[in-house]
């Protein structure tokens, strides 16, 4: 016999909520897209490569001072850049941007505070964030807890022995 907070706690855990189809009408970044009549929604268990850090030149350099009172230039120059990585973006823009979309949220994944997460689902039932972990545009986001972490993991570990994405070899993105 099954006790029935046994039966509450498994819900607890796994228990997904289901929104009606919804147009997508932003992708925000590699991770977030944004519905319509809901707002900005997180994809449950993946992040993505936001950023490429890039290092260059400071520019010309400095004339050597001729009189004291100048200060001198500076030893060491450089600059560097922060810059989106437009690839996984770009990849989940073309999934998902001007699509109907539904939306399954996950409790174990969501906290108070912060962009709702949710599993984004195509018309045809495909699985936008398991997509992003196949194709190399994401990886498995560990941080908190969710109830496809283990087939998600499988996803990503597939995606790297392919060697697609993020994971080819000399990823230059």
């Amino acid at each position: 016999m099954i006790r029935p907070v046994t039966i509450a706690l498994a819900a607890l855990l796994v228990s997904v909520t289901l929104a009606g189809a919804q147009e997508v009408t932003r992708v925000v970044s590699a991770d977030t897209i944004e519905v319509a009549g809901i707002g900005k929604i997180r994809l449950i268990g993946i992040e993505s490569r936001e950023s490429i850090i890039r290092l260059g030149p400071s520019g010309p350099v400095s004339p050597s001072r001729s009189d004291p009172s100048t200060p001198p230039p500076p030893l060491i120059g450089g600059s560097i850049g922060v810059k989106q990585d437009p690839a996984s973006r770009k990849f989940l823009m073309d999934l998902v941007l001007g699509k109907r979309v539904r939306l399954e949220y996950d409790d174990a994944a969501n906290t108070k505070k912060g962009t709702p997460r949710a599993y984004v689902l195509l018309d045809d039932d495909t699985l936008v964030n398991a997509e992003m972990l196949r194709s190399g545009n994401a990886r498995v986001d560990t941080s908190r807890p969710f109830a496809q972490m283990e087939k998600f993991k499988d996803i990503e570990q597939g995606a790297r022995e392919a060697q697609v994405g993020i994971w080819a070899e000399g990823d230059r993105r």
